[in-house]
């Protein structure tokens, strides 16, 4: 059985490049996703839809009909980075779709299109779900808090994220094996609070770079003396900021720390964030000052669920043949200690996650030099449906026909 698309798929991938290209102009981060929220609310009830407010920023839709219920999931944010490419469509504004947030949008907007077209023949109900605040790890917790995962009561889910690989050219899918897979994270600030003085008269103060430097050094101990080294987490200080330009002769009040923790089993997780608070408490007292340890906010990490893995990869081979990478064509250790909040919906449905191939280059996604191509559209289009159509035991397209409409 073939689904029915009232286009060519020609006309298809052309009506799908002006919405990324619309989306790609005019960027928005964390939250605060007005005309990104009013622009897919647009498309939404142009194809048919009756789309509904999740939380502050996220939109919510459903299609077809039948108890098992089918969460699909495009997170819309884009990040605070000014875009250095020389696309035609370049961001407009000081914010990039680095992380290809713009193409996931458009793809599940292209699969909303191909769902409504079919909804007599769905066997279940899938769930659109347009994500805000991926980026600063908010946007899944606020939708989960206003009732994500009911009205109606969703059973499973999936994600699909675009990938750059060097050696892989764009177009092929990864399904993610079972199990945790990406890692969990917690961004947090560290205050140090000392007492400034004449740079001349250090012994009338507390210098508060002397104590935060002490922290940073240890808390990189934690993973050489406290943590078994079979357990993989990354600590990362990215930002350490102290005094003020041409103050150089000054001891200033404060210094702060900011950073995120990765980890991959949450004891691990949990220990090393009430070690680092001691260290830095205790470190603090030693040297007179006052320390305050944030954890900002964070979500878990993304587990798979092994039974969606094995089900999806055997039916991917099928539908999709010859364009399934396999764990061994991956080009990064798996589990990623990269982060996705999307964890916090695995840790209460089984889900499973895709990546896509999108841009044969060696720049990682969030540089602002990375180009996306929107040739993957019309395909990743259909990897949304197809994997819902999985799970209800259906497949959408014939095989031979999915080899002539991917990209080119």
């Amino acid at each position: 059985m073939t689904w029915y698309l009232s286009q060519s798929w020609e006309e298809f991938q052309q009506e799908l490049e002006t919405i990324r290209h619309h989306l790609h102009r005019n960027p928005e981060v964390g939250m605060e996703l007005e005309q990104t929220k009013a622009f897919v609310w647009q498309q939404l009830e142009k194809i048919g839809y009756a789309p509904k407010a999740c939380g502050k920023a996220g939109i919510v839709c459903t299609v077809g009909q039948g108890e098992k219920v089918f969460l699909l999931r495009a997170d819309m944010d884009a990040l605070p980075v000014k875009e250095l490419t020389d696309l035609p469509f370049k961001s407009t504004n000081d914010y990039m779709h680095a992380c290809g947030h713009d193409l996931h949008t458009t793809m599940l907007l292209g699969a909303a299109k191909i769902l409504k077209e079919n909804e007599s023949k769905l066997a279940g109900t899938v769930k659109l779900f347009f994500q805000p605040g991926e980026e600063i790890l908010s946007g899944a917790f606020d939708c989960l808090e206003h009732g994500l995962l009911e009205d109606p009561k969703v059973d499973a889910g999936a994600m699909m994220h675009v990938f750059p690989y060097k050696d892989r050219e764009p177009g092929e899918i990864f399904v993610a094996p079972g199990g945790t897979f990406m890692a969990s994270a917690d961004w947090f600030e560290i205050q140090v609070e000392g007492v400034g003085s004449h740079g001349s008269t250090p012994e009338l103060g507390v210098d508060p770079i002397n104590v935060a430097a002490k922290i940073y050094e240890g808390l990189q101990t934690l993973s050489a003396r406290e943590i078994s080294s079979k357990e993989r987490f990354v600590l990362t200080v990215g930002e350490f900021q102290a005094g003020s330009p041409g103050s150089s002769n000054v001891i200033p009040n404060e210094a702060v720390m900011k950073g995120t923790l990765r980890t991959l089993n949450e004891a691990t997780r949990q220990q090393v964030k009430t070690r680092m608070a001691e260290i830095a408490q205790h470190i603090g007292n030693a040297y007179r000052a006052k320390v305050k340890v944030i954890f900002t906010n964070g979500c878990r990490s993304n587990v798979v669920s092994p039974e969606l893995a094995e089900q999806l990869t055997d039916h991917f081979d099928h539908v999709f043949a010859g364009k399934r990478l396999a764990l061994a064509d991956f080009s990064h250790d798996v589990p990623l200690m990269g982060s996705e909040d999307f964890g916090e919906i695995s840790h209460q449905i089984p889900t499973v996650t895709m990546f896509i191939s999108a841009a044969k280059t060696n720049l990682m996604l969030h540089n602002p030099q990375i180009v996306l191509e929107d040739a993957i559209m019309s395909f990743g289009a259909q990897v949304y449906v197809e994997t819902a159509a999985c799970y209800f035991g259906q497949s959408a397209f014939e095989p031979e026909r999915v080899k002539v409409r991917a990209w080119k």
